[in-house]
């Protein structure tokens, strides 16, 4: 884990963070599948949404036992969304207060992604992002070569982001509060995009999958001695399950 002052970033990553990505206008659902709510938070009532529903900052999404939705960006980002999860889309990424995400963050852009008492910014590359019970997140990284940075929380940002490195196929808990890691886990990421639907079973084939596979062969080759697999839970994204402590 390493801990970064403002001073001793890039100003690009400094503007990042700093403003964050807006996204473009004109957003709408993709792929909707099963009974998705959608509500705006001043408390409105919530309505069924299908694919092509405007999307703007503030709409909060709502899904079921069986639902996923898809939002593509113009900028060749992409959110996909599972069951039993409260989403809600924001100017600067999203809040997701329960349940799991896909995300795919364009080159060059930063989004935060927030849950009840935690943010994260997460850079370039594809991530998946699971809202906790103790109200931090799960982020695992399928594919970047950047830092994801903990921001603090909503009331208390950090001055100084808690800054970490993770290989594709490497999962750590922002712990609530968003002042701190948990210690790396490595995943099996072959199976987890064979498993898990978000990656599978839309009507559009996720962006940049065949990279995606190629990491996975990749950490394959780096994992094929390892034996000592662990059980790390989070059952709602399938292919979290199994684990080997991560190799430095």
């Amino acid at each position: 884990m390493k801990f970064l002052r403002w001073s001793a970033l890039t100003p690009v990553v400094l503007l990042a963070l700093v403003l964050m990505a807006r996204p473009a206008a004109g957003v709408e659902l993709g792929h909707v599948e099963g009974r998705v709510l959608a509500r705006v938070e001043s408390g409105a009532k919530p309505e069924r949404v299908q694919s092509g529903h405007p999307l703007s900052p503030g709409v909060a999404l709502v899904t079921g036992d069986a639902s996923r939705f898809e939002i593509v960006m113009l900028d060749g980002g992409c959110w996909r969304v599972g069951r039993r999860a409260l989403f809600v889309f924001t100017d600067r990424g999203a809040r997701l207060l329960a349940g799991t995400a896909l995300v795919r963050v364009p080159p060059e852009t930063v989004w935060r992604v927030e849950s009840l008492r935690s943010q994260i910014a997460l850079p370039a590359g594809t991530w998946m992002v699971h809202a906790v019970d103790n109200r931090g997140l799960k982020v695992v990284c399928l594919d970047s070569a950047e830092d994801v940075h903990g921001l603090g929380e909503g009331a208390t940002p950090l001055e100084t982001p808690v800054a970490l490195r993770l290989r594709p196929g490497e999962l750590a808990f922002l712990q609530p509060g968003g002042r701190s890691f948990s210690p790396v886990v490595t995943v099996f990421l072959e199976e987890l995009l064979a498993t898990s639907r978000l990656v599978n079973g839309f009507p559009e084939e996720f962006p940049g999958m065949r990279r995606l596979l190629n990491q996975a062969v990749a950490q394959r080759e780096r994992l094929k001695t390892l034996s000592n697999a662990v059980v790390v839970g989070a059952p709602d994204a399938g292919g979290f399950q199994i684990a080997v402590p991560a190799q430095k």
